[in-house]
């Protein structure tokens, strides 16, 4: 038996008796959630909803194009002054980018912005969370997305 085994054997036995069943459950699923990427999109406008047309992929070095042309699709639509997400397994998604994000103003008609691809290891990793954020002033026009990484 290695030194590894006769500390985690005994470490883990007695978090199962601390916590019992359930216990191992919580930490099992910690495990689990730090394998995932979480999504977010917030819109700020108080008016306005946003359809953002969102594709993402399991190869980390895919180019743009390709992206685009055999990347999963996701178009969703965000009520003013809210927010939607969705998580992925990190081996689903390792590369994403918001190609076409319209802001609704007048029958669907408005500005429009995109982001660039962001991708695993470079700009997000494994258990992040990223964070599409579609702004906008008073003019309206000057419409556009902060990605962060949480």
């Amino acid at each position: 038996m290695n030194i590894r085994n006769r500390i985690i054997g005994p470490g883990l036995c007695g978090l199962i008796a601390l916590g019992g069943c359930d216990g191992l459950g919580d930490i099992i699923n910690n495990v689990l959630d730090t394998r995932k990427v979480t999504v977010i999109l917030t819109n700020t406008s108080d008016q306005f909803d946003v359809e953002a047309e969102i594709f993402y992929d399991d190869q980390q070095d895919t180019i743009e194009s390709l992206l685009r042309e055999f990347g999963k699709e996701i178009v969703l639509t965000i009520p003013a002054g809210e927010s939607i997400s969705f998580t992925r397994d990190c081996d689903d998604l390792q590369a994403i980018m918001i190609d076409d994000a319209d802001l609704l103003v007048l029958g669907g008609a408005g500005p429009d912005d995109d982001t660039s691809v962001q991708r695993d290891g470079d700009d997000f990793s494994c258990g992040d969370t990223i964070v599409f954020t579609f702004t906008h002033t008073d003019l309206i026009l000057d419409f556009e997305i902060l990605t962060t990484i949480q």
